[in-house]
């Protein structure tokens, strides 16, 4: 097990506190970014081409959004690790076409994961969605059975489970993106696999830790809050993985010394 949510949550605070305008500014970059995103997306809105907005929003998320997010995580990492960046190193990844297409590679290896399993996951969902609908009746030339009209309750809570077990499932990357940033030659799919390996014994103190945030997520919704809550959540993460990485290296001493004293007895 890693270190616990409230050792994690105060030694975030420290280097919260000890760098706080550079950590107000560099989540500002980000905030500033996602609302930017959003204020072009609703102009489609406006026009009454809400499809056309929702996919430019979701584009503006990732080729835009995502990768200076994946650059505040780089920027925080070296705050922890005694370099204070400029804030505007939150561009990190847009500096070099070769680091962009690699945090363009590492969002979308985490899409196709969550996308393949949320099929599986929301098939049962879109099923009964379908059968609730008069036109699949319409068709097939049937008429709509009364109990058809009765399963929003059905589709509802078949939505949550399937996407309470598509985070359980997702999981298992978490710590992809701390990977990431703290090793700048650390390929994408290694970043994955030692993600993969280390939840293993970590995954369960992050959603301890997560839960404990859910006071402070809140108080984001807020939005003014955001820009003291977003810099202490995430290097509250940074925090977690570095504590998680180093439980798994040292476990893995522990199996190797353990092995110098094993012995086969020959026949």
């Amino acid at each position: 097990m890693s270190s616990g949510s409230k050792a994690v949550k105060n030694t975030a605070m420290i280097t919260f506190k000890n760098n706080m305008i550079s950590c107000i500014f560099g989540g500002l970059i980000l905030i500033f970014t996602y609302y930017s995103c959003n204020l072009i997306s609703s102009l489609f809105y406006y026009f009454k081409i809400s499809l056309l907005g929702e996919i430019v929003f979701f584009l503006l998320l990732f080729f835009i959004f995502l990768p200076m997010l994946l650059g505040l995580l780089r920027f925080y990492w070296r705050m922890i690790l005694g370099v204070t960046d400029k804030p505007i190193s939150v561009f990190y990844n847009f500096s070099d076409l070769q680091k962009y297409k690699k945090a363009i590679k590492l969002q979308t290896v985490f899409l196709i994961k969550a996308f393949v399993r949320g099929i599986a996951l929301f098939l049962p969902a879109i099923l009964v969605k379908l059968i609730s609908q008069e036109y699949f009746y319409d068709f097939f030339g049937l008429p709509m059975p009364l109990w058809a009209g009765n399963l929003l309750p059905v589709f509802n809570g078949l939505v949550t489970f399937s996407l309470v077990i598509l985070l359980f499932l997702m999981l298992k990357f978490y710590l992809s993106p701390m990977l990431y940033v703290a090793d700048e030659n650390i390929d994408v799919d290694e970043a994955i696999h030692m993600s993969n390996i280390i939840s293993k014994k970590s995954g369960i103190d992050f959603i301890y830790l997560c839960a404990s945030f859910i006071g402070w997520i809140i108080l984001s919704l807020l939005v003014f809050p955001l820009i003291f809550t977003l810099p202490y959540m995430l290097l509250s993460y940074l925090y977690h993985s570095r504590f998680a990485i180093a439980e798994y290296n040292k476990h893995i001493e522990n199996q190797k010394i353990d092995s110098r004293f094993n012995f086969s007895e020959g026949i």
